[in-house]
């Protein structure tokens, strides 16, 4: 095994201190993001989950919030790759006979559930998040009131621009970007999606490609966001993403169950009293978040 370098030798109980505190934040983190997710059950065309993903991806308290989660996920992988590999070197060798140890299966199984669990983090955040910040394609939601306002700015500062043009030169250019302007209206109005959504009356038009989006942000300048309820819906119609999400929340289970009650072990919340209830109040967290999140794709492949 490789030396570990020394500004990571830490003592063994600090990493698993901070290592338990990280985790009990993180599962924080989880039932918020689960009661996010499960506005999307709502029969109410997403409106709910749009409205709280709007709130996550504007509100400036929730994007330094965002970093501290990223920082918080990346130090809690290395510290648990940095115990295990520290585990590892000091046994290189394993036993000739069979180890009849009494560590727990969860507890032997963590390090395997825990790099499923960062496998699907990364595909998550691939498939979401590289879209939510243009490095991925997906499909994306305009307001219609967001659309109209940003037609009347536009007409706005272009009356005014004409208005306070002083040449006959500044004038002739700014009659060509209105020509430019009201033909590209004339353009994107013709969008299936946008004709629909204004005749129906609807308060967004969904389900926008990129090049949907950029044709309209290239006539005015508008605001849109990813719709995350059309790409969850569009990928939970896939047979084998919902079985391989399943597959990825047993083995959230599996990791949350030990996970638990392995933090308040080494936090020192020992005792005959409350040991019992810990492991029950654990395996009763594994659960509700595991089958909270599983059921989502569940619903959507059959009833969306």
């Amino acid at each position: 095994m490789p030396k570990i370098p020394k500004f990571l030798q830490l003592a063994s109980i600090t990493k698993k201190i901070t290592l338990a505190l990280i985790g009990l934040f993180l599962m924080l983190f989880l039932l918020t993001h689960l009661g996010i997710n499960l506005c999307m059950l709502r029969d109410d065309g997403g409106a709910w989950f749009r409205a709280a993903a709007h709130f996550m991806g504007t509100n400036y308290i929730v994007k330094v919030f965002e970093i501290v989660l990223f920082g918080a996920i990346l130090l809690h992988i290395a510290l648990a790759l940095l115990i295990q590999f520290e585990n590892w070197r000091a046994r290189p060798v394993g036993y000739k006979a069979c180890n009849k140890s009494k560590t727990a299966f969860g507890s032997k199984l963590m390090i395997w559930s825990g790099i499923l669990i960062i496998s699907f983090l990364a595909v998550h955040f691939v498939h979401f998040y590289f879209a939510k910040v243009g490095l991925a394609e997906g499909r994306y939601i305009i307001e219609v009131k967001a659309i109209e306002e940003a037609y009347r700015s536009k007409q706005q500062t272009l009356s005014t621009a004409y208005a306070n043009a002083e040449t006959d030169e500044e004038r002739a250019t700014i009659e060509d970007e209105f020509v430019a302007f009201q033909d590209g209206l004339a353009a994107f109005q013709t969008n299936e999606k946008l004709e629909a959504a204004l005749r129906g009356g609807a308060k967004v038009v969904d389900d926008l490609s990129k090049a949907e989006v950029e044709e309209i942000t290239a006539v005015m300048d508008v605001f849109y966001e990813p719709d995350f309820y059309v790409m969850s819906k569009i990928l939970f119609k896939k047979e084998w993403v919902v079985l391989l999400y399943l597959f990825f929340m047993l083995a959230l289970a599996f990791h949350l169950t030990h996970a638990f009650q392995s933090a308040f072990r080494t936090l020192g919340v020992v005792h005959s009293k409350y040991t019992c209830i810990i492991q029950i109040a654990g395996t009763a967290f594994a659960i509700v978040v595991s089958v909270g999140f599983a059921i989502i794709p569940v619903v959507f492949y059959f009833f969306k």
